[in-house]
């Protein structure tokens, strides 16, 4: 271009005219760095302040490119989600999972792929294996929540419909017109003929006062005098009164005054109408006033006694509907009500009385039947109800699957009411109508759902590698205090210990023999210590002799494999003994029992104590120096109980079960 102006200017041929006009020019160099300069400090503005003041310092770079002549950049296209990251599991210890391949930090396997993806809750089965399993559905439905309870009864008389036949005099069964019990009578009928000197006398007298009331008409046909007449009315009818007190019929007064002649028997007749359910005479038996010769029960209405528990009183009212059937008639139903709750309780059998009533126009029901009785009530109408065997009970927890369709199903945590008949369940909260519950298989899918939704949280949250194990607190030292030189001697031991477990952490044994001869020697110095109000407490707690014969060998051991099998019997021995006295309250660390599960591994693993901090596994060394399952904290001498801890927390040397301050631990 410089050599072309140079021609130029010396006279050369003129350079060709352009074929269009040129464009226009951009924005200067100064205007360019000017608009840079402003757009870098209100995008710093907007960093450090707030997103509105970054909103503003974009459109004010905007603005100004536009004036400028050129164009604002688009923005930065949205970084795409990520895909679900790889982790990967040991096969023997599933717990551990991390985000890189390798070996488990456990047994040293090799890690195999493990995909997020699969583990949110839900659970994914091939439709034809879905069938070999048997898992079967049903829908949700809304219906009403009924509580029928089943219980069986009695039947028994209705004591309103039964009646007493006694006597008014004494006597003697002339003739039975009603020869043996069950046999129907109807009212009025003739039941017996009852011959009694005091009845006759009062026959006789009854005739007197009529032929007296007769003769009270006057003396030779003559007008009968008011006195007189009124006399005689009066003995007729206190006469006539006598006969009916004896439960003689107007009936029989009425032959007796047509006779004129008073009878030697007379007839006693039913009062109603029903069956003889008791009879006590026989035809020349003698019987005394007040006896109870015949007992007669109307079985047109029965009573049907059951008894229900306590519980299922809220249930039942008075008036409520009955239905009874009879075992040895199937299909037939007997309609009744309840008519009375008895207001007692029976305190052995925690159980109430209660009485219906059924029609029995047939008599067909006989006292002393047996019979089941259904009781039904509604409790709601319009309630959400499954199968009862859709929800599973975890006992924390109420759980129901739902077919999402494709062999895909999805647990759902469900509020549940109260039963319903037929099998039902009323679900307060977590389904809704319409939706496919499984009825059958899902124990099955309970089982991998948890598994799934296990890795899932362990995933989603923090991984195995990255958390801190929390240790859980033991139960308290069963002393409470400790004598200072006892104090001053177990803190030797654990001093001597915790030494020899620093030296075979580091896969050493240069200077072991020297805290093992400590150990022994401070626990030559503890049992000189007697422990005041309890002179026998060394000869109760035998560990300690065992703790000072596990130094000694370690004082003794040469090769490092044996000297662990030393370190972890006298570990066993060492966590009794602190249980027991607690950690002396003057030493400056708090003392924690872990538990290494590779070690010893077919008898459950091991312990070990290590002062709070970072772990040094003494077992395995460099090898795996942090591994641990659990871990607890024990108990200082003297310290009140730790409401946290666990109520099944195990003692040294148990391993606790899972969840329980489980925590697994490696480098």
């Amino acid at each position: 271009m410089s050599e072309t102006r140079e021609v130029e200017a010396k006279g050369g041929p003129p350079a060709a005219p352009p074929p269009s006009e040129p464009p226009p020019k951009g924005p200067g160099l100064g205007c360019m760095v000017l608009v840079l300069l402003f757009g870098l400090a209100a995008l710093t503005a907007g960093v450090v302040w707030s997103s509105q003041l970054r909103t503003a310092a974009e459109r004010a770079y905007g603005a100004v490119l536009q004036l400028a002549g050129g164009e604002a950049a688009a923005p930065a296209p949205a970084e795409a989600p990520k895909g679900p990251k790889q982790y990967y599991t040991c096969g023997m210890h599933p717990w551990v999972v991390l985000p890189e391949p390798g070996d488990c930090p456990i047994c040293h396997m090799k890690l195999v792929p493990l995909d997020p993806a699969k583990f949110t809750g839900q659970v994914t089965i091939n439709p034809v294996m879905t069938w070999d399993i048997g898992v079967r559905t049903a829908p949700v439905t809304v219906g009403p929540v009924t509580r029928v309870i089943r219980t069986v009864g009695m039947v028994d008389y209705n004591e309103n419909l039964v009646w007493d036949v006694n006597l008014k005099v004494a006597g003697w069964i002339e003739k039975l017109h009603v020869t043996y019990v069950g046999q129907p009578v109807e009212k009025g009928q003739p039941l017996f003929e009852l011959y009694s000197p005091e009845l006759y006398t009062a026959q006789e007298e009854y005739l007197l006062a009529l032929k007296g009331k007769a003769a009270a008409k006057g003396i030779d046909g003559g007008a009968a005098s008011p006195e007189l007449a009124r006399m005689e009315g009066d003995l007729l009818a206190a006469a006539r009164k006598r006969l009916q007190n004896f439960d003689i019929s107007d009936g029989e007064i009425a032959a007796l005054e047509k006779s004129a002649t008073a009878a030697k028997t007379m007839t006693i007749r039913s009062p109603r109408t029903g069956l003889v359910i008791a009879k006590t005479v026989y035809e020349g038996m003698r019987v005394e006033t007040g006896m109870q010769p015949f007992r007669i029960a109307d079985h047109s209405k029965v009573w049907v006694l059951v008894t229900l528990y306590e519980y299922q009183l809220p249930f039942v009212e008075v008036g409520q509907k009955a239905v009874m059937t009879l075992p040895y008639l199937p299909g037939q139903k007997f309609e009744g009500k309840i008519t009375y709750i008895y207001p007692h309780l029976d305190t052995e059998l925690r159980q109430v009385k209660v009485r219906l009533e059924f029609d029995n126009p047939d008599l067909f029901l006989k006292p002393g039947m047996f019979a089941t009785i259904e009781l039904a009530s509604t409790l709601a109408k319009d309630r959400v109800l499954v199968p009862r065997e859709a929800v599973t009970d975890t006992g924390l927890r109420r759980v129901a699957f739902v077919s999402l369709g494709e062999g895909r199903f999805e647990p759902r945590d469900v509020r549940v009411g109260a039963e319903a008949e037929g099998g039902m369940i009323e679900i307060l909260d977590g389904l809704k109508p319409g939706e496919m519950v499984v009825t059958s298989g899902e124990f099955l899918l309970d089982s991998e759902a948890r598994l799934r939704e296990a890795l899932a949280k362990m995933i989603q949250g923090n991984l195995a590698a990255e958390q801190k194990g929390e240790a859980v607190a033991a139960p308290a030292a069963a002393l409470r205090s400790l004598p200072q030189d006892a104090a001053k001697a177990l803190s030797g031991v654990l001093e001597g210990y915790f030494q020899i477990g620093e030296q075979l952490a580091s896969d050493s044994m240069d200077a072991v023999a020297a805290p093992a001869r400590q150990v022994a020697e401070n626990v030559n110095a503890l049992l000189a210590v007697e422990i005041p109000d309890n002179p026998h407490f060394w000869h109760q707690h035998t560990e300690v002799a065992e703790i000072r014969g596990h130094a000694l060998e370690l004082v003794a051991a040469m090769d490092i494999e044996k000297a662990r099998e030393h370190y972890a019997d006298l570990s066993v021995a060492l966590s009794k003994l602190v249980r027991a006295t607690g950690v002396p309250p003057s030493y400056p660390k708090a003392v924690e029992e872990l538990h290494c599960p590779m070690y010893r591994e077919g008898q459950g693993g091991t312990i070990w104590l290590h002062p709070a901090g970072e772990v040094k596994n003494p077992y395995y060394g460099k090898k795996m120096i942090g591994c641990f399952d659990w871990r607890v904290t024990l108990p200082v001498t003297g310290a009140p109980p730790q409401t946290a801890t666990p109520a099944a927390l195990p003692p040294a040397p148990a391993v606790p079960p899972p969840g329980v301050g489980r925590q697994h631990q490696h480098p």
